[in-house]
């Protein structure tokens, strides 16, 4: 596994995502939420395997409690614990002791479902949360970091929002979603001014919902809009001699100032073969940024929006 460390703290850049252990989650083969023995055994692989952070929240069904259930059991087998990142949302603005309120309830309520008196990360689920209140969720987070509720303060972003108001709310974190097909904030430099701020750089949907796996002939015909860029993704894949997944992660992974690529997983086996990718990556050359670059850099906006995909719901 590899490593890094951000802020001071060392963590492994597979974060494992935890949402299928709290909830049917996705179309796959293992859409339904797995047992509690096998969701243990899928978090004690992860930390066998030197995945040391989760990410969680509080809507991902019960999936905080089975991690808090999980962490009473290694605590007392005196077994290593993982770092955890877990989020709360949306919140009620009615004013502004009824949003500090609820801040405060939500994270009183994450804390006892880990187990745990102190949060190692907190992080707002909505973007829209924070715009709509800044000065107040800012002076909550103060108070919740003075008594000691959580170490470190994270946003949830999607590529549509403004990152430059992320990178001056004064936070240590955000989680945004980014992949290999979609360079709109590195063009824009939205990224670049988050890292800029000395913010750890968590990252999800790297696959792209999987279109990565995919090859244009087993595309759904309503779908032929991504079959050139998915094309010349797999040609590129060939010439940098890796596969489409480790090139996937590689791309993230080069990105500067990138901490963690979030993952989730169904099985312990699949955790182990995540676990395989991220060895595999490489660091990609400014030559190769490049040749992705010109490839993506005008893309069709339906191909990283699934949204407008045939099967979105």
């Amino acid at each position: 596994m590899k490593y890094i460390t951000a802020k001071g703290q060392k963590m492994s850049r597979f974060s494992l995502g935890t949402v299928q252990i709290g909830m049917t989650y996705g179309l796959g083969e293992h859409k339904e939420k797995p047992s509690e023995e096998a969701a243990f055994q899928l978090l004690d692989q992860a930390m066998d395997l030197g995945i040391d952070n989760l990410d969680t929240a509080n809507n991902y069904g019960d999936a905080e409690a089975v991690i808090g259930r999980w962490l009473n059991k290694r605590r007392a087998n005196q077994q290593a614990l993982p770092w955890i990142v877990t989020k709360v949302g949306p919140f009620n603005h009615g004013s502004a002791d009824i949003l500090r309120d609820d801040i405060l309830r939500q994270t009183e309520g994450c804390c006892k479902n880990l187990g745990v008196e102190t949060l190692d990360c907190l992080m707002l689920h909505n973007f829209e949360d924070y715009e709509k209140d800044p000065d107040v969720i800012r002076k909550v987070f103060q108070e919740m970091k003075e008594q000691n509720m959580y170490r470190y303060s994270a946003i949830s972003a999607y590529s549509r929002h403004d990152y430059g108001i992320i990178a001056d709310s004064g936070f240590d974190a955000t989680q945004i979603p980014l992949n290999v097909f979609d360079w709109g904030q590195i063009e824009n430099g939205g990224i670049e001014k988050i890292a800029k701020a000395d913010m750890m750089i968590f990252i999800r949907s790297v696959f792209l919902q999987g279109l990565v796996f995919h090859t244009p002939e087993d595309l759904d015909p309503r779908m032929s809009f991504c079959v050139p860029y998915l094309r010349r993704y797999l040609e590129l894949c060939k010439e940098f001699a890796v596969s489409p997944a480790v090139l996937a992660l590689s791309f993230v992974l080069s990105v500067p100032g990138v901490t963690t690529a979030v993952l989730g997983c169904d099985t312990a086996q699949q955790a182990a073969q995540n676990c395989r990718l991220f060895d595999q990556t490489i660091a990609l050359t400014d030559d190769q940024m490049a040749l992705l670059r010109d490839a993506f850099i005008h893309i069709d906006p339906r191909v990283i929006n699934p949204g407008c995909w045939f099967n979105h719901t």
